[in-house]
């Protein structure tokens, strides 16, 4: 009967069990976790008949107060069931039918007459026969009828027995239940309680007072005598759900409606205000770019009272998570590595782990709304930015659909274009138009009309976008995944990467050594237990090769350990002239049906001939009161490898450094002393810091000139930087001004 629920194209029932536990603790706890990973990304009803209703309320308030999971239902619906605050008074079969009592082992069972047997179905959906087997789909195996039918008869009965002995302990666990939840009685999401008036266990106000577990209109009460056939649901008794009438049904399938949180990306973006509205000619601070770091350099400078205008030469804001992105993207770090902002309101909870592409771009969008709402215009090519004499700017640019000139005047200027992520590297390769196969790119959802089920597919590429598509790839089915990379990447389990979040850190930011060593080792072993070929950098003392991030990837350990995939170096010199696969450089052939090319992107080289500044300070600025902050390049330095450091420290006079430090001691100065990176595997972490210490040194013009003079001339790429040379620099910069500070005397 439940598999009647509408659409059914669209709807998956899943029955949670939870019987045969004899202590309520135990069976809450393990019952808990196991749906703590149910139902990620979608859209779930959680229903609960009698006890299950009570099951779900209270895995249901573990998911909130204890896990805080992002993985909450949308609704709670419960039906013949008093509210838990009074289930152990109001709830009492074992008075309404007393038989029960009696039930403490199994032969118990085999006293019981033919009405309460019926009684035990029709109230408690509790059927105590043994359902009859099809006996013809049961094969002969060459035995004769009598040994079938023996097996026919081990089978009941032992079904029987383990069905009687859960029937116990059900009623022992149904006994043991207290309310304990009284301070923080109310769940997040709406509930939708339903009874009706000739269940003779439950009584109608019982059932009501479920409206006290719900916030304020977010709570219904149904009595389904009023949808449906009052006769035939009071002929259902108890164990209506057994054999659910269709207007029950239906309330659920309208449930789920009513309340279905869309994953769309057009329809949960916030309005941020018209998009190709009029061009001002004079504000205080231009961004140019509207990705994710764009619109927190808005957020920052608005904070501090600016007047701001962002401008983004494509139709949409949000960058690569708008352009590059696949629907399915996640991001490559534990999630409070990329956390833009705390949602607010009811069921407000961090996003998914490994964030997807909707999630960000939805609090892309939540920032732009609330702090700029208005100040974005589209469709806006920056061209030149000149300053003038009283060192403000003239920002030039032009409409990309009308071809329409602008100049702004402004205070301040922001670059946010991406530097690593440029223009899309392409590639070909010989007899690639005779390939029978699907041959597409691993960016902006080109594969999303890939058929992968049963296939032979070859990711090229090694980096974050490769993995990405290998996770595709095996989700959807592919027989057998190949990542080629023209050297090799490294991939980390999930629980490595968010552990690094979880670990207590010094005060100078460091974990500690041993469970460092200790996190290593197990990393390795899941290379080695995959059958997966650990990375080359890693006998270099790298811990990832240089200009790679380290992806974050389960699956591919997963799929490595079932041989679903295989991880090599190597690059495709031509298809085959079959058009069945390719042939590597080193002459081997690999057989394929789709070849996806995640081959990585340019750099953006577009700043400096816009600026007219291609070396930047340390700290994110190009010249006064102009600031770039995008990424750097990450060399292999980073995440705390031994050795990839391409930066190289200053000489100072250690005299003078260390006469400094005594002087900075005597006039209390904080210890400024450079640490190890608190943010870990994560972007967002920096460019927060990146973007209000910019907005500080623009609303302290005095104290940013200084610092610009002792940091002394500027020699790092606009173009390329890299990050293990923002700390060199800045640890340069440290060291210049506490070298002054010893020369002087203070």
């Amino acid at each position: 009967a439940w598999a009647r629920l509408a659409p059914v194209e669209d709807t998956e029932v899943c029955v949670v069990s939870w019987q045969g536990w004899q202590i309520w603790d135990e069976m809450i706890e393990q019952v808990t976790r196991q749906v703590l990973s149910f139902g990620d990304a979608v859209n779930t009803i959680w229903y609960g008949h009698s006890m299950g209703a009570i099951v779900a309320y209270e895995v249901l308030h573990r998911f909130e107060e204890r896990f805080q999971s992002p993985n909450l239902p949308i609704a709670l619906m419960v039906s013949g069931c008093p509210a838990p605050h009074l289930f152990a008074d109001t709830y009492r079969p074992h008075e309404a039918y007393t038989w029960l009592q009696k039930l403490r082992i199994c032969n118990d069972f085999d006293i019981l007459t033919a009405d309460e047997k019926a009684d035990f179905e029709r109230q408690f959906q509790v059927a105590l026969e043994a359902p009859e087997l099809d006996k013809k789909a049961l094969r002969m195996d060459g035995r004769d009828l009598h040994e079938v039918m023996a097996e026919i008869s081990q089978r009941s009965a032992g079904l029987s027995n383990e069905y009687r002995k859960a029937i116990v302990n059900d009623l022992k666990v149904l006994q043991s239940y207290h309310f304990d939840h009284e301070a923080s009685r109310p769940v997040a999401i709406a509930v939708v309680a339903i009874c009706h008036d000739e269940d003779g266990l439950v009584n109608t106000s019982s059932v009501q007072a479920w409206e006290t577990y719900a916030a304020p209109g977010n709570f219904e009460f149904v009595s389904l005598e009023d949808i449906a056939d009052a006769e035939l649901v009071a002929e259902q008794g108890h164990g209506y759900t057994m054999r659910p009438v269709p207007e029950l049904l239906e309330k659920i399938t309208a449930t789920l409606m009513k309340y279905e949180v869309s994953k769309e990306v057009d329809e949960i973006l916030p309005d941020i205000g018209p998009t190709h509205g009029a061009i001002p000619t004079e504000v205080d601070c231009v961004v140019v770019g509207a990705g994710v770091a764009g619109v927190t350099q808005a957020r920052a400078m608005a904070e501090g009272g600016l007047s701001v205008l962002v401008l983004d030469r494509t139709d949409k804001i949000g960058g690569i998570w708008t352009y590059y992105a696949n629907k399915f993207s996640r991001v490559n770090s534990s999630e409070p590595a990329y956390r833009l902002v705390n949602q607010e309101g009811p069921c407000a909870r961090p996003n998914q782990d490994h964030s997807p592409t909707h999630d960000i771009l939805r609090d892309i969008y939540t920032v732009a709304a609330k702090f700029n709402y208005g100040k974005f215009r589209t469709s806006i090519d920056v061209q030149k930015v000149e300053k003038r004499p009283d060192r403000s700017f003239d920002v030039c640019c032009s409409n990309v659909i009308s071809g329409q000139m602008h100049k702004i005047h402004c205070k301040f200027v922001h670059m946010h274009v991406n530097r690593r992520i440029g223009k899309r590297r392409d590639v070909s390769y010989d007899n690639e138009e005779k390939f029978r196969g699907d041959s597409v790119y691993g960016y902006a959802n080109e594969v999303l009309p890939l058929k992968f089920w049963g296939k032979q597919v070859i990711v090229v590429g090694a980096g974050a976008f490769a993995y990405e598509n290998l996770r595709t790839a095996l989700e959807h089915g592919a027989k057998h995944v190949t990542l080629l990379g023209r050297r090799a990447g490294t991939t980390c389990p999930k629980w490595i990467d968010m552990i690094a979040f979880l670990r207590p850190l010094d005060e100078h930011f460091n974990t500690n050594k041993n469970g460092n060593i200790i996190s290593f080792e197990a990393w390795r072993k899941c290379y080695e237990d995959a059958g997966l070929p650990t990375p080359d950098c890693w006998a270099e003392g790298l811990l990832k090769p240089h200009n790679h991030t380290i992806s974050v990837s389960d699956l591919a350990y997963i799929a490595g350990f079932h041989g679903l995939c295989s991880l090599r170096v190597g690059e495709i010199a031509k298809f085959r002239p079959d058009g069945q696969g390719v042939v590597l450089k080193d002459g081997t052939q690999l057989d394929c049906d789709i070849v996806i090319k995640a081959t990585g992107f340019h750099l953006n080289n577009e700043v400096p001939a816009i600026t007219g500044q291609d070396r930047i300070y340390s700290y994110n600025m190009l010249d006064f009161n102009m600031g770039y902050g995008a990424e750097p390049l990450l060399d292999g330095a980073q995440f705390g490898s031994a050795k990839g450091n391409l930066a190289e420290g200053e000489e100072i006079d250690e005299t003078a450094l260390y006469h400094g430090l005594l002087e900075a001691q005597k006039m209390g100065l904080p210890d400024a002393s450079l640490r190890a990176n608190p943010f870990g595997s994560s972007y967002v972490g920096p460019m927060f810091h990146a973007a209000y210490f910019t907005k500080w040194l623009c609303l302290h013009p005095d104290i940013q000139q200084a610092l610009m003079e002792v940091s002394g001339e500027k020699t790092q790429s606009t173009v390329k930087m890299w990050s293990s040379q923002i700390g060199t620099g800045q640890s340069n910069t440290l060291k210049r001004l506490l070298a002054g500070l010893g020369a002087t005397g203070g």
